[in-house]
C-alpha cells in the first residue's frame, strides 16, 4: 500500500491530481485535510491535533475517521502520521504539502525523513522538487541539465563517489554544514552516487514534473 500524506504547506491542485491515484491511502495531516476540499480528492484518515484544520474541512469530512492528540505533545503532526503509516506497514510513503513558510518546521518535515525504515520508498514532493534520502550507493535517473543537490544528513558523508554529473568527484569526505553538494547536474540520463559512510538528503529538481 502506498500512502500518501497532505500536510498544510504550499500544494497545489495540480500537485495533488499529478501524484494521487485511486488506490493510495490518503492521510490528511492536520490542516493538510483543509488542502482537499475542493478536490476529488478523500482523505481515509486525518491526523493531528486538529488545530489548523478549518471549519468547511471538518464539515466535508465529519464521517473520515480521525486520530486526534493534544496540543502540547512531543511529536508534530506529520510524525504522528508517519508512525501510524509505518505501523499499517505501508510499502511507499509519498509527502506532499511539507514545505511552508516556516524554516523550522519544513527542517523538521524534512529531517522525519530519516525516522522512515530503510525498507520503505520514501520521497517529499515539494513543486518540480523531490527530497529523499539515499542510505547506500544507488543509480539515480533523471534528464541532462537537472539539477540535483547533495547534503549530508547528520555527520560526513566519506567516499563520497558521484559519475554522470557535471561536477564528477571520487572518494571525497563531503562534510555536514557546507555547501559543495549545492547545484550539481545529470550529465547522463543514467549517474551513479556511492559511498563508504553516509547518509546523503538528495533534493531532485525535475524539469518536467
Amino acid at each position: 500500500m502506498r500512502a500518501v500524506l497532505i500536510c498544510n504547506g504550499s500544494v497545489s491542485s495540480k500537485l495533488l491530481h499529478k501524484n494521487i491515484s485511486s488506490s493510495d491511502f490518503i492521510v490528511a495531516v492536520d490542516g493538510g485535510a483543509n488542502k482537499l476540499v475542493k478536490t476529488k480528492f478523500r482523505p481515509d484518515i486525518i491526523i493531528g491535533d486538529m488545530d489548523s484544520i478549518n471549519s468547511r474541512a471538518r464539515a466535508a469530512f465529519k464521517n473520515v475517521k480521525m486520530l486526534s492528540y493534544p496540543r502540547e505533545k512531543d511529536m508534530v503532526d506529520l510524525e504522528l502520521a508517519l508512525n501510524y503509516c509505518i505501523e499499517k506497514k505501508s510499502s511507499e510513503i509519498l509527502i506532499l504539502g511539507a514545505v511552508g513558510s516556516r524554516v523550522d518546521m519544513t527542517l523538521t518535515n524534512v529531517f522525519l525523513l530519516d525516522k522512515i525504515p530503510s525498507d520503505i520508498n520514501a520521497k517529499l514532493i515539494h513543486q518540480n522538487q523531490e527530497i529523499f534520502i539515499i542510505r547506500h550507493s544507488t543509480e539515480l535517473h533523471g534528464i541532462p541539465g537537472e539539477i540535483v543537490s547533495f547534503f549530508p544528513l547528520n555527520k560526513a558523508v566519506k567516499g563520497l563517489t558521484l559519475t554522470g554529473f557535471k561536477y564528477e568527484i571520487r572518494n571525497f569526505s563531503l562534510r555536514f554544514g557546507i555547501g559543495l553538494g549545492l547545484s550539481n547536474e545529470f550529465k547522463d540520463k543514467k549517474a551513479k552516487v556511492s559511498f563508504s559512510e553516509g547518509p546523503l538528503v538528495c533534493v531532485h529538481f525535475r524539469k518536467y514534473y
